[in-house]
């Protein structure tokens, strides 16, 4: 058949926009994972995101994990649970700004996606959690005042997801709610990506009303699980069957996507009675941890609601880690075994859908 000059040009024109709309599409949106596969990469040092050995670090956790999300942590600090202003502390403890752009450019050239999620803390060990500050007014117009200014360098870095804050249980009940919601369109006025919360699991998830305005929910998943210092897989299993359903019912009542905006555990015995805890001095047991990743794994793993995870957490020192550790990093354990098979094993699949 011999198209009139006037169809052949129509068919023309019709060939190239549908070029140009496959072409406009950013690689996040066509290439997407159904997982956000993550992992924290906090530092408590000014200049460590600076250092050759975080750039190897961050390598070596893109190449060995087929991690393709990483967080990036920058702490600010107030003087305890009752004070109204945060600041920086640049010659100890928060990652200072120029540091943290080179992780987020570095994190890019790696080809991994960046989620920013500050936090702050108190100087004398008060929990976030229990922040109740003397006037609150004046403390969510200093907040306002730092995570607008994360926010604006996260857009400036093209940082794909923003948390606009974490664990605050106090601040976060119904009463603040106003508040928070006056915070996310503050916000939304100087980064025009996906924003969330990064809730505690105990409780303050739960207590939330503001979900609604935000892109997804963010639990911090450190659920108390077992009574057991060595606890079997079907242990843990059997243990995350109520918060697995009790997710589920929440979500069913937001129908906002989930992600883990943390979730770890140490390599000692009993880690999974406590997952929070980071202090308590205990045994080695690197078995426990790898159980645990297990678990979690088994348990989430393909749930259409459930879009990400980040475990906590990789050291940025490529040295830290190793079978010695206590800590909560997978480096150089089995854990981290376990998680290179599950995240890699996505990558394969998806891999495998491209070619067919």
């Amino acid at each position: 058949m011999i198209l009139s000059p006037n169809r052949f040009m129509i068919a023309i024109l019709i060939l190239v926009l549908m070029i140009a709309q496959s072409c406009s599409l950013s690689p996040s949106a066509a290439d997407a994972p159904s997982l956000q596969k993550g992992m924290a990469f906090p530092t408590w040092v000014p200049e460590q995101y600076c250092t050759p050995g975080s750039d190897e670090s961050l390598q070596n956790l893109a190449q060995n994990t087929c991690t393709e999300w990483v967080q990036f942590v920058p702490s600010w600090y107030q003087n305890d649970k009752f004070a109204t202003e945060m600041f920086p502390d640049y010659e100890r403890n928060t990652a200072r700004n120029e540091c943290l752009r080179q992780a987020i450019q570095q994190a890019h050239c790696l080809g991994l996606k960046v989620m920013l999620k500050p936090h702050v803390d108190a100087l004398n060990g008060d929990w976030r959690g229990t922040f109740q500050p003397a006037d609150s007014k004046t403390w969510f117009e200093n907040y306002q005042k730092m995570i607008t200014a994360y926010a604006e360098l996260s857009q400036e870095e093209g940082v794909e997801i923003f948390s606009i804050g974490c664990e605050f249980v106090e601040l976060t009940k119904p009463e603040f709610t106003s508040e928070w919601r006056e915070l996310i369109k503050e916000v939304r006025e100087y980064y025009q990506q996906p924003l969330v919360y990064s809730a505690n699991w105990w409780q303050e998830y739960l207590q939330i009303e503001f979900w609604a305005d935000l892109d997804y929910i963010g639990i911090d998943a450190y659920f108390q699980l077992t009574n057991k210092t060595e606890p079997t897989l079907d242990d843990l299993l059997t243990a995350w069957i109520p918060y697995l359903a009790e997710i589920e019912a929440f979500y069913d009542t937001w129908k906002i996507p989930i992600l883990f905006t943390e979730i770890g555990y140490r390599s000692i015995e009993g880690a999974n009675m406590r997952p929070w805890d980071w202090e308590t001095p205990g045994v080695i047991d690197l078995e426990e941890q790898a159980l645990c990743y297990r678990a979690v794994i088994k348990t989430f793993a393909g749930k259409p609601w459930f879009e990400g995870i980040y475990w906590w957490n990789w050291e940025p020192d490529p040295d830290l880690g190793g079978p010695t550790d206590k800590g909560y990093t997978p480096q150089g354990k089995p854990a981290e075994d376990i998680l290179k098979r599950w995240y890699c094993e996505m990558t394969e699949k998806k891999k495998g859908k491209r070619r067919r």
